[in-house]
């Protein structure tokens, strides 16, 4: 398919020059999980309204950038990772639950995101929903079980209107098997498809919606575990991909 769009992302080439870029939303896990990647070497540069930090770590060069909230910024700066020519990312969120069986600090590894956001529309081919790089989603998912964490697989709801999730709208989108709920990951896989390159998330669950009331759990240690694990996942999915290299 031909883009024939007026405005083209910018190849920043002396930004960024990786192997794997993974893409953070929440500020307060990029230095936690750079930590665990153990990166050396590392150099911080700016990204629009993000921090772009590069590192060699398992023999290969790895970018981590974020924060990024919300579906049109998160395809900003994946669009501009993309054309610098990075082909494997990953990206980390938070989600809500909207199921009994999904808790507070447990991890959520889409199949599949339902489009309830604007960004995906703007791209040619969208549907109903878009769908990860389904070969490493089932290796993040391998990592966070090798670990004993408990992780789940399914379909995520992807929303423009965090104050808009309301009981109609929970309902629906339980009806279609949705087991969470965030803002970023369908619009990330539509461009991931477009672009040709391959994309999965991990998302740890930080607040529960299932049962029609809001359950925030950012300061539980059941969520500080999760994000400590889904870390370590991602650095165990790296070991692997840098020893293959």
């Amino acid at each position: 398919m031909q883009d024939n769009a007026i405005i083209k992302p910018i190849k920043r080439k002396s930004l960024i020059q990786s192997d794997i870029a993974i893409l953070v939303s929440a500020e307060p896990d990029i230095k936690s999980l750079i930590k665990v990647l153990d990166l050396q070497n590392i150099q911080k540069k700016k990204l629009m309204m993000s921090s772009v930090y590069t590192g060699k770590t398992n023999n290969l060069s790895v970018l981590v950038t974020g924060p990024m909230i919300g579906a049109p910024y998160a395809t900003l700066i994946l669009e501009e990772i993309i054309a610098a020519g990075i082909q494997t990312i990953l990206f980390l969120g938070w989600c809500g639950s909207l199921s009994e069986k999904v808790r507070i600090g447990d991890c959520i590894v889409p199949e599949a995101s339902l489009i309830d956001e604007g960004t995906s529309r703007c791209y040619p081919g969208s549907s109903e929903q878009s769908e990860p790089d389904l070969a490493q989603a089932d290796l993040i998912s391998k990592a966070l079980k090798r670990n004993g964490h408990p992780s789940h697989k399914g379909k995520i709801w992807c929303t423009d209107g965090f104050y808009q999730e309301t009981p109609e709208k929970i309902s629906n989108f339980q009806l279609k098997k949705a087991i969470g709920v965030e803002m970023e990951t369908s619009a990330l896989f539509t461009v991931a498809h477009y672009r040709k390159v391959s994309l999965a998330a991990v998302l740890i669950v930080s607040d529960e919606l299932h049962q029609n009331k809001w359950l925030p759990g950012f300061s539980k240690k059941e969520f500080e575990k999760g994000r400590h694990s889904s870390f370590l996942a991602i650095q165990q999915w790296m070991t692997e991909r840098g020893e293959s290299k």
